[in-house]
């Protein structure tokens, strides 16, 4: 495929540069968390074995005397909270007790320390569970729902904090939002209804490195946490409450992690207490990192979200009103849960305007592990199903699909359901460009013939195309963050900020950005690892905005230094006689600084915008789904980086397609995850990248209110999965007309696995019978 994209005409931010670790990361050298520890004790969990039951034995005697095993550390040797949330909850527990009710299969109920990796994880598996049953697990959010599984206000006021947050987000009490007033198309003549539901499961992260943590005690109280996470300030509060001493004694830090998605914002907190209880207690230097599977059986990944919705419009398919009701699972407990109902249900009118728009929610508690963020939280769902329904609406009316799409893009002028004035204040809107050029790059029109044509000349196989946009806000307010700036005595630079790398080349952008405000070459910057002892109170890594407001922070010091050496700079003195003689005059060149966030009369800061062309072949024998060709351009304003934001565009659409077609999380009636490992659960590999795969920058757009005029990336691409899904489904229309089953609207379940798209073609046995 290609990649076109434009740059400012100054310094070298918006430019082509890899990622400062790309080369690093490729050879291996590159040091994560796992890779520390040398010469420490090795931890492994011991996890619950059934769920919906009492504990009634948890018996290490015989784990113990196996070879190398060090010790078993359960929650009486924690010496403050057992609880891995901070305060004001204890229902997630470290370590479950004795006698405690256990909700699902995956809690941890103690740690294994032993001499090496294999001996703590062969001891784990031996330590005694016995349960006293206590009801059948409940593992379907439909049942959940019919048997009143739904947390009261009370049942979700109890994980409160006093500040009216569970974590780094506000409680996720069910909630409406949006327009309510009557529209004018419902009651008219011609109003159209249709109604309908979609269904989307789990989805596992599957970062590479899986949860890592290496635990070091130190003189004193002190201790050292090297942890593969998305926020150490979070990591630290816990610890501090866990360990019952002051964070100032806590040191977290991450050099990089491998990969993280959202499942080391908070999941990662399970290891790292129990790690840090077995540190502390034996006062010796613990690492732990989990086997894949273990991993697996202790989260279940991206939290189930189900839409309801019922919608009004008249007979060119414009939208009058629209009724969504989201079903939420997050497992068995809710504390995760905010993310994605805040993200999802405040983005589900995606780029459409309504009269009356009207979103609900419907919380349920199901005896699985509990959920949590997962890349684009909530949203890529709820974007994905706003598609669907203008899917719906165009089948209804025999229209296509495009073009009721475009007939409800918003207006300058419109507001949305959430407080946002489209073209107000800095919050452009710049999808209709965006939608044409995108038709014309990728010849849309004159594809869809051809793909008419081809299917009406072949039975088994087809092939279908789409088009969908996406609209993905932005609240820069979420994240609060400061940066640290050294200068050296020979001109090199130290940046330090509290943003994790976790593959997204926040630390390229973070030097970038400062090379520019001081002047230098890039080479000349180093970005630090997060240390909260050096730089603590940081925001969580993740939504997207993390790299730009890091990146503002560190312009804002950086720009700090630079006045402080003006009056060098003034004289034409090159930067290293001017720092030479700053030091001589006792000029300082340490400079720290924090977001400068300006309020705009939105609710939200800006948008990121995007659209997609996907174009499929369907196996209608197999039921396989190959990606021919994807044409994606977005707005990204001025980007900071080319490389780094295309190849998180193309990254995050990879992961958004492997949600659509393959990777699937089920779990059996007793509440055992049956996909554990790649053997079962499918990440996309490089023979499921499409074809084709073309991605574009508009160009000479800036962002009105971005950091040099940048947007966030990532995220924003993957409801733009939603064109991959409405072309499978155009292959599967033109097989169930061939199967005599028409072209009218049908639902479908997603994952699209081969099962699935077997059973939605229409197809029978006596269709494969050879004619004699």
């Amino acid at each position: 495929g290609t990649v076109s994209f434009g740059t400012r005409s100054e310094g070298p931010v918006s430019e082509w540069l890899p990622k400062l670790s790309a080369r690093v990361q490729a050879s291996g050298e590159a040091l994560y968390p796992s890779d520390d520890g040398r010469g420490g004790l090795f931890a492994q969990l011991v996890i619950s074995t059934t769920a919906s039951a009492k504990l009634t034995l948890l018996d290490a005697s015989e784990a113990l005397r196996m070879p190398g095993v060090v010790d078993f550390i359960s929650a009486a040797h924690i010496p403050g909270r057992n609880s891995i949330c901070t305060p004001g909850s204890d229902e997630e527990k470290i370590f479950f007790e004795l006698y405690s009710n256990i909700p699902c299969i995956g809690v941890a109920l103690g740690v294994i320390v032993a001499d090496t990796w294999a001996h703590a994880r062969q001891a784990a598996k031996c330590v005694v569970q016995k349960y006293e049953q206590m009801g059948r697990p409940v593992v379907e959010l439909e049942e959940g729902e019919r048997l009143g599984r739904t947390p009261s206000l009370s049942d979700l006021a109890s994980a409160k904090r006093e500040d009216g947050s569970v974590g780094r987000r506000s409680l996720p009490y069910p909630q409406t939002f949006g327009r309510v007033s009557h529209g004018t198309a419902a009651n008219a003549k011609d109003a159209k209804h249709v109604e309908g539901s979609f269904r989307w499961g789990h989805q596992y992260h599957f970062y590479m490195e899986t949860q890592a943590v290496v635990v070091t005690p130190l003189d004193g109280d002190r201790c050292d946490v090297h942890v593969s996470t998305q926020d150490p300030d979070f990591t630290s509060q816990v610890l501090a409450h866990t360990l019952s001493i002051p964070e100032k004694e806590i040191n977290v830090k991450c050099i990089r992690a491998g990969g993280g998605f959202g499942g080391k914002a908070r999941r990662h907190m399970p290891l790292t207490c129990a790690v840090a209880v077995a540190a502390w207690h034996l006062k010796q230097q613990v690492r732990g990192q989990m086997e894949r599977s273990d991993d697996m059986e202790m989260n279940s990944g991206r939290e189930e979200f189900d839409v309801d919705y019922s919608v009004a419009f008249d007979s060119n398919g414009k939208v009058d009103s629209m009724d969504m009701l989201v079903h939420f699972g997050p497992g068995w407990y809710v504390g995760d849960l905010a993310g994605d109902m805040e993200m999802g249900i405040q983005m589900a009118d995606d780029c459409y305007h309504y009269n009356s728009f009207k979103t609900s929610s419907i919380v349920t508690r199901t005896d699985i592990p509990h959920g949590t963020y997962c890349r684009g939280p909530g949203v890529q769902n709820a974007c994905v199903a706003a598609q669907v329904v203008m899917e719906h609406i165009a089948r209804s009316l025999g229209k296509p699909t495009e073009e009721v799409m475009a007939l409800n893009f918003y207006k300058e002028g419109q507001s949305t359901p959430f407080g946002d004035v489209i073209g107000r204040d800095g919050y452009n809107f710049t999808v209709p460009l965006l939608w044409e050029e995108l038709q014309k790059k990728a010849d849309f029109e004159a594809r869809k013939v051809a793909v008419g044509d081809y299917n009406n000349k072949n039975r088994w196989t087809k092939k279908g195309i789409a088009i969908s946009p996406v609209k993905y806000v932005i609240l820069r307010q979420m994240y609060p963050v400061g940066a640290l700036v050294c200068v050296h005595s020979d001109g090199s630079v130290v940046v330090s900020t509290g943003g994790c790398e976790i593959g997204q080349g926040l630390n390229t952008k973070v030097a970038l950005c400062a090379a520019e405000t001081l002047g230098l070459p890039v080479e000349r910057i180093s970005v630090a690892p997060v240390e909260t002892q050096r730089l603590p109170n940081g925001a969580v890594t993740g939504g997207s905005a993390t790299s730009e407001c890091y990146c503002d922070a560190v312009i804002l010091a950086c720009e700090e230094i630079r006045d402080r050496l003006k009056v060098y700079t003034d004289k034409k003195m090159a930067w290293n006689d001017a720092i030479t003689q700053a030091n001589a005059d006792a000029v300082g060149l340490i400079a720290s600084s924090w977001t400068r966030y300006r309020k705009t009369a939105n609710t939200d800061t800006y948008a990121t915008y995007g659209a997609a062309v996907s174009e499929v072949l369907v196996d209608i024998l197999t039921g396989e789904v190959r990606v021919e060709r994807v044409d994606i351009v977005m707005d990204l304003g001025t980007q900071l980086d080319a490389a780094v934001d295309i190849g998180q565009l193309q990254g995050g659409f990879m992961m958004a397609l492997g949600y659509l077609l393959t990777e699937e999380m089920r779990w059996d009636d007793s509440g055992k995850q049956i996909f554990l490992g790649t053997w079962d659960y499918k990440i996309p590999t490089a023979y499921d990248i499409p074809i084709e795969f073309n991605v574009s920058l508009l160009k000479d757009s800036p962002n009105p209110v971005g950091v040099k005029g940048s947007k966030a990336c990532a995220e924003p691409v993957m409801p733009l999965i939603a064109s991959t899904l409405l072309a499978a489904k155009e292959a599967l229309y033109a097989a169930r007309k061939d199967a005599g089953l028409g072209e009218g609207w049908f639902p479908v379940e997603l994952p699209l696995t081969p099962q699935r798209v077997q059973a939605a073609t229409g197809r029978r046995m006596d269709h494969l019978v050879v004619p004699s």
